[in-house]
């Protein structure tokens, strides 16, 4: 229970840090993302739901050091205003590579995250990820793009869940550079 407490606050802290970061609030303004609808094939998240599709766009895709870890990670989180059913990932780990989620343990590459039904409505409403993984196949700082696939089961506290499948990142917009956080 400390645990799932624990990555619910770490993924809404990284949630509000990509969201209002004065270095990110030109990407991050709703004026300057692009819809899902209108983006072609870039920027394009797309997961099921319960066998629901959700097609949306990336609102962050950021790498990311803690001044206390040296290890690179990497922030996906998407587009709350193009979509209500958002997702908020952060990937201990920032290369190709497949991670899982990992249960008591949080050293060595694995990923942790939340699924919000309404995001826009209902913050406090939150899964988080119990299982799954996080395959990055593509990460290019030079264009600034990454590539992915994702899947797994989410758990709420009161015991109810989502499957999450079938998640594909199409060409993510990364945002240049590394963040440091304090």
């Amino acid at each position: 229970m400390k645990q799932v407490i624990i990555i619910l606050l770490a993924g809404l802290f990284a949630l509000h840090v990509s969201s209002c970061s004065d270095s990110n609030a030109k990407v991050n303004n709703p004026k300057n993302q692009a819809s899902a609808n209108s983006m072609g094939n870039d920027n394009i998240i797309t997961f099921k739901v319960n066998d629901q599709l959700v097609k949306t766009t990336g609102w962050t895709i950021s790498r990311f050091k803690l001044v206390s870890d040296s290890e690179e990670s990497l922030n996906i989180t998407t587009n709350m205003h193009d979509e209500k059913r958002t997702l908020n990932v952060n990937i201990i780990g920032a290369g190709p590579g497949t991670y899982v989620v990992r249960g008591n343990s949080s050293s060595g590459p694995h990923f942790y995250g939340s699924y919000y039904p309404d995001y826009m409505n209902d913050l406090a409403g939150s899964y988080s990820f119990e299982t799954g993984s996080f395959s990055i196949t593509e990460v290019d700082t030079v264009k600034n793009v990454l590539n992915g696939s994702f899947s797994g089961i989410v758990r709420n506290l009161r015991g109810e869940s989502f499957n999450i499948t079938d998640g594909k990142i199409i060409n993510g917009r990364l945002t240049p550079g590394i963040t440091i956080y304090d």
